[in-house]
């Protein structure tokens, strides 16, 4: 996929008073940024990747800086060079590019010269304008004489145009970005940054003879598009701690209106942040909607296979109303026929919008706009069974699924794509579920018998194609993609089906086991691209391989806790394919989610993948599901295993933790399920305790 720049659009004037509260929050840059900040050492936060780089976004903007491998930043319009310099030397490029605990996006990073260490910070803000879609980057650039004697220290900023190099640079003619690149001085009306060091056209120049032990600082504004260099000079009043103050309180307040876990591990923890993070940034508005977007660089774009993880991880951790208002935005995609499009070619986007409009208007509760997407389902179901009847007429062997299609994006052919009916499956699904919560049981049942003819054909056309597990497409060309969606979240495949475990062996087989998958050859590693079979391992009993997936997701983080798409296996250079990824914050944040709370069926599962650290003691607080809002906690006690959590009105499965079984049968109400692994709890149950013994057999490899 490859996206392009937007055109700026207005931002939702509720970021801009949401960021008006913090600034009037008394205290809020006394007490957030000093001794919190002192700490934070960018060169001890682990990144696996051959080059570092970190992303300055906002919610709403329609341009996001990258702090480049170099330590300069770049919108795509233009570039900011930082030439940090200890006499006549230029200072080493920085070797790691750090958000503060790894999540929270206030961004360090050093470069050392002889004698002299630099270090900078910056944090990103809202444009200065109300509704604007722009963003401001508040940097600090400090100087440190390290040596025992004097040195001279020079920094010298300058605007140039973007690196041709970077995937995202180009702009089209309609936005070729400013001719004319300044900083805000006594004459410009109009320019893309402002320094304490003053600035003449495009540059700006500080330098200093520095004692031992001494320190200089400068201090830079950085806009994402052209700005009133009064709004700069403005803006500048405020000092960069104030700043990095309120961009902290902000996003902590952000985060706390979800799903809290405490699982006493940090880093995954911290991974769950930042995802988060990620997905809350990674939108825009078209008009009077918002959308979600691929990633705030070279995924500029909307693409429906994306964004409808994008929704599903922020509704099921929390972020119900940003969900929702994501969800809303996918009806802009709707064609007058009733299929879901975004990118030309792109059959699958059907199902995957009527699965989005169900994660996000169902959970805690029905949302009061489940008519609205109920409607808009059971239109897309209708134009997908026209589909199947008109190729039914053909006797065209495979008629009866969704036709041809060139989605010119991973599978690389034309051709009746596996995916596309998988995804239509849960669509159906979907859709059922949508009209139920409306009242429309009388379609409702019109689209399940509609659902159960689809199933039969997606088996037989299994069977007919020759294929051992699940091909790419129904002709057996392409790469794969959404088959591996099948069994999960599609639910097209029951988890056990053999050639749901068929296909896991393939692809784990070639990746060298459980984990990340390749993508075209063997070198390339696929951050997202498999990482639904980490959640289909844990619903076919291979807890073993969940955790390895979870593993792989957790160490292929950068810095600031993100993910790109496709790196090299051998040199961990990830090219192009700049992080952070929305998809790559999602799949994270599912597969956690799911470990410790699954509610796609009809039964509550609990801790079924719930990691052995985990069970020391952990709670959840505020995770919706299609039953309400649940809390839970639960701990292990040596030979003891206990869970608490909110009622919920079907039956409650309790999976117990890794290697143990129940040493009896649990007292009633509570019932033992087959395997000796699971405890079953009935409705309206609160809490559960039972003794466990070891349990040896573990996990075997698909």
């Amino acid at each position: 996929m490859t996206g392009s720049v937007l055109p700026r659009v207005p931002a939702h004037p509720s970021l801009a008073l949401a960021f008006a509260a913090v600034l009037a929050l008394g205290g809020c840059s006394r007490t957030l940024p000093g001794d919190r900040a002192a700490g934070f050492d960018p060169d001890t936060i682990p990144d696996p990747y051959r080059s570092p780089s970190a992303a300055l976004m906002w919610p709403g903007a329609t341009r996001a800086f990258q702090v480049t491998p170099r330590g300069d930043l770049t919108n795509g319009a233009w570039t900011v060079r930082i030439h940090p310099r200890a006499g006549v030397r230029e200072a080493d490029l920085p070797s790691v590019i750090a958000c503060e605990d790894r999540w929270l996006p206030v961004v360090r990073w050093r470069r050392r010269g002889e004698g002299i260490t630099w270090e900078f910070e910056a944090v990103s803000c809202p444009g200065p304008a109300p509704r604007d879609s722009g963003l401001l980057v508040s940097l600090e650039a400090r100087a440190r004489n390290t040596a025992a004697v004097p040195r001279d220290a020079r920094l010298l900023v300058r605007f140039e145009a973007p690196d041709p190099a970077l995937s995202f640079a180009p702009f089209d003619a309609a936005d070729p970005g400013p001719a004319t690149l300044r900083w805000a001085g006594a004459g410009a009306d109009t320019a893309e940054g402002w320094s304490t060091a003053g600035g003449s056209g495009d540059s700006s120049l500080a330098g200093w003879r520095m004692a031992p032990g001494e320190t200089r600082t400068v201090r830079l504004l950085l806009s994402a598009y052209p700005e009133a260099a009064a709004s700069l000079r403005s803006w500048a009043r405020a000092p960069h701690v104030q700043r990095v103050g309120e961009a902290r309180r902000y996003w902590t307040e952000e985060l706390a209106r979800g799903t809290r876990f405490d699982l006493g591990d940090p880093e995954v923890e911290r991974a769950l942040r930042a995802a988060t993070v990620v997905l809350l940034s990674c939108r825009e508005r078209r008009g009077p909607r918002w959308v979600p977007i691929g990633g705030p660089f070279q995924y500029r774009d909307v693409w429906l296979r994306d964004g409808a993880r994008a929704i599903r991880a922020l509704a099921v951790c929390g972020q119900t109303r940003v969900a929702r208002d994501l969800a809303d935005g996918f009806l802009e995609f709707q064609l007058p026929q009733g299929a879901f499009v975004s990118q030309r070619g792109q059959l699958d986007g059907t199902g995957q919008a009527l699965w989005a409009f169900e994660q996000a208007s169902l959970r805690p509760a029905p949302d009061d706009s489940v008519a609205r997407y109920a409607d808009a389902a059971l239109r897309a179901v209708r134009w997908c069974e026209w589909q199947r009847d008109l190729g039914s007429r053909t006797g065209w062997p495979f008629g009866v699924m969704l036709p041809f299609g060139d989605p010119r994006d991973a599978e690389l052919t034309r051709a009746q794509l596996t995916g596309n009916d998988a995804w239509a499956l849960a669509g159906y699904r979907a859709t059922e579920r949508l009209l139920r919560a409306a009242g429309r049981d009388t379609e409702a049942a019109e689209v399940s018998a509609a659902t159960g003819r689809y199933r039969a054909d997606f088996a037989r056309a299994l069977e007919r194609c020759g294929h051992p597990d699940l091909p790419p497409s129904w002709q057996l060309a392409g790469r794969d993609w959404g088959n591996l969606s099948v069994a999960y979240p599609c639910g097209a495949l029951p988890p056990r089906h053999p050639r749901c475990v068929g296909l896991a062996r393939r692809v784990w087989a070639a990746s060298g086991g459980a984990g990340l998958t390749w993508y075209g050859d063997r070198d390339s590693l696929h951050y997202y691209l498999g990482a639904d079979l980490g959640t289909w391992a844990l619903l076919a009993g291979r807890r073993a391989q969940a955790d390895s997936v979870l593993d792989a997701l957790l160490l292929w983080r950068d810095a600031c806790g993100g993910a790109g798409e496709i790196f090299t296996r051998g040199t961990h250079d990830f090219g192009g394919n700049l992080p952070p990824h929305a998809t790559a914050a999602a799949v994270l944040i599912d597969l956690v989610r799911n470990a410790l709370l699954f509610d796609d069926g009809d039964t509550l599962q609990l801790t079924l993948g719930a990691r052995a650290r985990w069970w020391s003691g952990s709670r959840l607080s505020r995770a919706p599901t299609r039953w309400g809002l649940v809390d839970l906690e639960f701990a292990r006690n040596r030979d003891e295993a206990t869970w608490s959590w909110t009622p919920v009105p079907v039956w409650t499965a309790l999976t117990l933790p890794p290697g143990s079984r129940l040493a009896r049968d649990p007292a009633p109400p509570l019932a033992a399920a087959p395997g000796g692994v699971t405890v079953l709890a009935p409705p309206g149950t609160s809490s559960a305790r039972v003794g466990l013994a070891s349990d040896s057999r573990g996990a075997s490899e698909p």
